[in-house]
C-alpha cells in the first residue's frame, strides 16, 4: 500500500512490525508479507491521516452471473466472508487463496482510494482510461473487454490494470498475446511506461521449471502452435490478456479454440470491432471472457438476434454488454486535436548516390537468391542495408563493418562488395542531406527529424553544426540523465532535435508543430509512434510533417503508397496497428516489405508488387471501418445507459 495514497485520502493505518510496511486498518493483516492483525499490532502506536474521519469499508464483490469451475472473475458473497474468517482464525493461506484476499481487502471504493497503480506509472492516463481501468477491476470483478474506439489507448487502460493486479498481488502468472507485429511496441510500453518487464519466445524453459511469478509476452500465432501450447494449457494463468481479440471471433478456428481452452482466472480482451461479420461473434468475444454469461448459444440467438446481422432486444443487448465491456467513443473523450499537413520530398538525388543505391539493391538480391536456405538472420541484414542504402553511406558502411555475410556470399561477390564499399566512402554529405537544410530554414520555429540511425544522425548534426544551427541529439546511447537534459534544452531553448526511433517512443514533445522523416521506417506504425510525439493532446498548432525520398528509389514508391495510397498520416493514431491485424498474412509488415525488395527484379516489378500491397492493406481497411461502423450502431449507448451494476 502506497503510504502517500493512505495520507492523500485521510485513511487510518498501522505498521507490520514484519516488514514495516503501511497497512490500512481494516484490512486485518499486512498485504505485503501477509502477517496476522496481532503480528501487525507489534506496533501498536495507531497511526492517523491529517484530519482522518472514518475507516473505508471494504465493498463487498459483486455476485457472479453464472458460476464457474475454473475462470474465478467474480467472487460470491459467501466465499468472501469465509475467506475473512480464516484471516481471522489465523489459519495458513497460501497461493490463489492468499492473492484472492489480497484483491477482496484491497478493493477500494472508486470514490475513496482509486488506483493503486496511478502512484507507479510514468503515464498520465485521460479520465476515461482511468474510468476503464476502474470499470474492469471494480465493477466487472477483473475481467472484461476493452473497446474504445481506435486511438484511445486501450493498451494504456490494460496496463494500468495489469500494473494495479500485479501491485494488488491478484495476478502473478500474466499471459499476454498480441499480433506479431504488436511485440516489440507491448514490450517497450509495459516496461517504460508500467515499470512491467516480460518474457518472450526466448524464455520457454521457465515454463518448464516451477513457473510461479512472471508476465509472458507472445504473438498469438506463435502461441497457439502445438509445438508450445502444451506448456501454455497445463498453467493456470492469473491474468490472460488478449490484443486485437476480433481475431478470436469464430468459435471455430484454432486460435479461439486455444484461447478458450486455457486455464485462467481473469482475462481482458482489447478489440475496436467485437461485431464484425456476424452478431454471433460477439457471443463468443463475451463467451471467453465469462463463459455462460449469455447462458447459450441457442438462448443468445433466440433473445438478442433477429439474423445473423441484426439484434433483437437491442437496448437490453447494450446494458448486458455494458457489464462486461467498457467503450469509449472519441466523441465521448473531448480530445479535438489541430489538423496535419503532410509534404513529401522527393529530391533528385546525384549519380554517384544512385550508383550506391543501384550496387547495393544488386548485392542484396544476389546474396539472397544465393543463400542456399531461407536465412531469416541475413534476410535481415540484408534488409538492414536496403534501408541503410537510401537513409546515409556512413550508415550501410558500418553496418558492413560490424556485420558477417556467409563466406560463400564474400567470396562468390567479393569484387561487388568491394566496389560498393569504394563508392560509399567518396560520398560524405549527401543531397538529401543538404536539402534538409533548406526545410528547417523555411520556418524559425523547434523541429524533429528522425532517422533509424546513429551513422545518419552523427553526419547529419555534423553538418547542420557546420551552417550555425542548434541542434541536439537524442538516442539509445545516451543515459537517462542525459536523455532528460537534451529533452529539457529542446524544450526550453528550442532548435533542432536530432532523433533516432528511441525518440518515437514514450516521449511528450507537443511544444513543437514541425517533424521531419529523413528515412523511412518500414514498419508503419513506427511512423505513426513518431508522429504521436507532437501530435497528441496539449498541441495548439497545426502539425506539419515532411517526409522525403530519393527519386527512382524503393522509398520513393514507399512514400508513395503511405501518403497518397493507404493516407497514412490522415489516420488516426493507433488505427493502422488495427487495420495490418486483418490482414490475412501474419507476417508483420517491415518483412513482407522486405522479401518484396529483393524478391522484385527490376523497379516496374517493385511498383507492382508494392502496389498489390497496398490494395491489400486498403482493403483490410475497408473492412475495418465497416465493422467500426457496425459496432456504433450495435454497441454504443446513448447517454446514461452505462448500467455496471
Amino acid at each position: 500500500m502506497d503510504l502517500g495514497l493512505l495520507t492523500q485520502y485521510q485513511l487510518n493505518y498501522t505498521i507490520c512490525s514484519q516488514c514495516k510496511y503501511p497497512v490500512p486498518e481494516n484490512s486485518g493483516y499486512c498485504l505485503n508479507c501477509g502477517s496476522s492483525y496481532g503480528d501487525i499490532a507489534g506496533d501498536r502506536k495507531r497511526k492517523s491521516s491529517p484530519s482522518s474521519q472514518s475507516m473505508v469499508q471494504t465493498p463487498s464483490l459483486p455476485q457472479t452471473f453464472e458460476k464457474q469451475d475454473i475462470i474465478f472473475s467474480e467472487f460470491p458473497e459467501e466465499m468472501r466472508k469465509k475467506a475473512l474468517s480464516k484471516r481471522q482464525k489465523e489459519e495458513d493461506i497460501t497461493g490463489f487463496f492468499l492473492r484472492f484476499l489480497n484483491f477482496v481487502l484491497t478493493k477500494p471504493d472508486s470514490g475513496s482510494l482509486g488506483l493503486m497503480s496511478l502512484a507507479h506509472i510514468k503515464v498520465e492516463p485521460r479520465p476515461y482510461q482511468i474510468e476503464s481501468a476502474i470499470n474492469i477491476i471494480e465493477n466487472m470483478g477483473g475481467s472484461g473487454i476493452l473497446a474504445d474506439e481506435v486511438g484511445l489507448g486501450k493498451t494504456i487502460e490494460a496496463g494500468i490494470v495489469i500494473k494495479e493486479m500485479v501491485l494488488r498481488r491478484t495476478a502473478m502468472k500474466i499471459l499476454i498475446l498480441v499480433p506479431a507485429s504488436l511485440l516489440s511496441q507491448w514490450k517497450l510500453e509495459l516496461a517504460d511506461k508500467f515499470g512491467l518487464e516480460t518474457w518472450t519466445d526466448d524464455d520457454m524453459d521457465k515454463l518448464e521449471s516451477d513457473f510461479s511469478e512472471g508476465i509472458f509476452l507472445l504473438s498469438l500465432h506463435r502461441a497457439k502452435s502445438k509445438k508450445i501450447q502444451g506448456l501454455f494449457k497445463a498453467i493456470i494463468w492469473d491474468l490472460l490478456v488478449v490484443d486485437e481479440a476480433h481475431s478470436l471471433k469464430n468459435h471455430l478456428t484454432q486460435a479461439h479454440r486455444f484461447v478458450y481452452s486455457l486455464r485462467r482466472k481473469y482475462t481482458i480482451l482489447l478489440t475496436a470491432t467485437p461485431i464484425q461479420n456476424d452478431m454471433r461473434e460477439l457471443y463468443n468475444l463475451i463467451n471467453i471472457v465469462k463463459p455462460g454469461y449469455f447462458k447459450s448459444i441457442r438462448y443468445f440467438r433466440r433473445k438478442f438476434m433477429a439474423d445473423r446481422y441484426l439484434p433483437r432486444n437491442p437496448d437490453e443487448l447494450r446494458r448486458l454488454c455494458s457489464r462486461v465491456m467498457v467503450r469509449h467513443r472519441r466523441t465521448d473523450t473531448l480530445i479535438k486535436l489541430p489538423p496535419r499537413r503532410v509534404n513529401t520530398t522527393v529530391i533528385d538525388i546525384s549519380p554517384l548516390e544512385m550508383e550506391f543505391y543501384n550496387l547495393t539493391m544488386e548485392l542484396a538480391r544476389k546474396a539472397a537468391s544465393e543463400a542456399s536456405e531461407r536465412n531469416d538472420n541475413l534476410m535481415l541484414l540484408l534488409s538492414i542495408l536496403l534501408k541503410e542504402s537510401t537513409s546515409s553511406p556512413q550508415a550501410l558502411l558500418s553496418t558492413l563493418e560490424s556485420a558477417i555475410l556467409p563466406k560463400v556470399i564474400r567470396d562468390r561477390e567479393f569484387h561487388l562488395l568491394r566496389q560498393l564499399i569504394d563508392t560509399g566512402k567518396h560520398l560524405d554529405y549527401t543531397t538529401k542531406m543538404l536539402k534538409l537544410i533548406d526545410i528547417i530554414n523555411k520556418e524559425d520555429s523547434p523541429i524533429i527529424i528522425y532517422t533509424e540511425y546513429v551513422k545518419t544522425m552523427e553526419v547529419i548534426e555534423r553538418l547542420l553544426k557546420r551552417n550555425d544551427l542548434v541542434v541536439s541529439t537524442y538516442s539509445g546511447k545516451l543515459r537517462q540523465n542525459e536523455k532528460d537534459d537534451v529533452l529539457g534544452f529542446f524544450r526550453t531553448k528550442g532548435g533542432i532535435l536530432l532523433s533516432t526511433e528511441v525518440g518515437g517512443q514514450g516521449l511528450n514533445l507537443q511544444h513543437c508543430h514541425r517533424m521531419i522523416n529523413f528515412d523511412l521506417p518500414w514498419n508503419p506504425m513506427r511512423l505513426e509512434q513518431r508522429i504521436g510525439r507532437i501530435h497528441r493532446f496539449g498541441q495548439q498548432q497545426e502539425v506539419e510533417i515532411t517526409t522525403m525520398a530519393g527519386r527512382g528509389t524503393f522509398e520513393e514508391y514507399l512514400v508513395n503508397i503511405l501518403v497518397s495510397k493507404i493516407k497514412l498520416f490522415q489516420m488516426v493514431i493507433g488505427e493502422i496497428d488495427s487495420i495490418l491485424a486483418y490482414l490475412k498474412d501474419p507476417l508483420p509488415i517491415e518483412r513482407k516489405i522486405g522479401r518484396i525488395i529483393l524478391e522484385s527484379s527490376d523497379s516496374t516489378s517493385l511498383q507492382k508488387r508494392l502496389d498489390k500491397l497496398a490494395t491489400e492493406i486498403l482493403e483490410a481497411k475497408a473492412i475495418f471501418e465497416k465493422d467500426q461502423a457496425l459496432n456504433t450502431e450495435f454497441l454504443d449507448l446513448p447517454a446514461g445507459m452505462n448500467d455496471v451494476s
